[in-house]
């Protein structure tokens, strides 16, 4: 059972599909989803069961559980149409002034 693996989509085509972005963000704010969301992270946190005295264990299970919470939130910024305008950059060197 070979699966394909697919291609990923790069963002500037994903955020100029407003139709995906309008379904992915009615998804994310159902009832069921957002409640579903909260006890994953609610079981997937630290208790005072699973911290041991290992550091090293803790240490991968807190990184573990960081990236399962940075999914959940990386799911909500596809929702949000990105900004087109530049960077705003100072202009540090205003201050001094060309001889004319």
């Amino acid at each position: 059972m070979n699966k394909k693996v697919p291609v990923p989509i790069p963002l500037d085509r994903w955020f100029n599909d407003v139709k995906k972005i309008e379904e992915l963000r009615t998804i994310l704010d159902s009832e069921a989803f957002q409640t579903a969301t909260a006890i994953l992270k609610e079981i997937a946190g630290p208790t005072n069961s699973t911290v041991s005295a290992d550091a090293n264990a803790n240490n991968n299970r807190f990184a573990w559980y960081a990236g399962y919470r940075d999914a959940f939130n990386d799911l909500y910024k596809l929702t949000k149409f990105k900004n087109n305008e530049p960077a705003y950059q100072p202009e540090e060197w205003t201050h001094i002034q060309t001889p004319q």
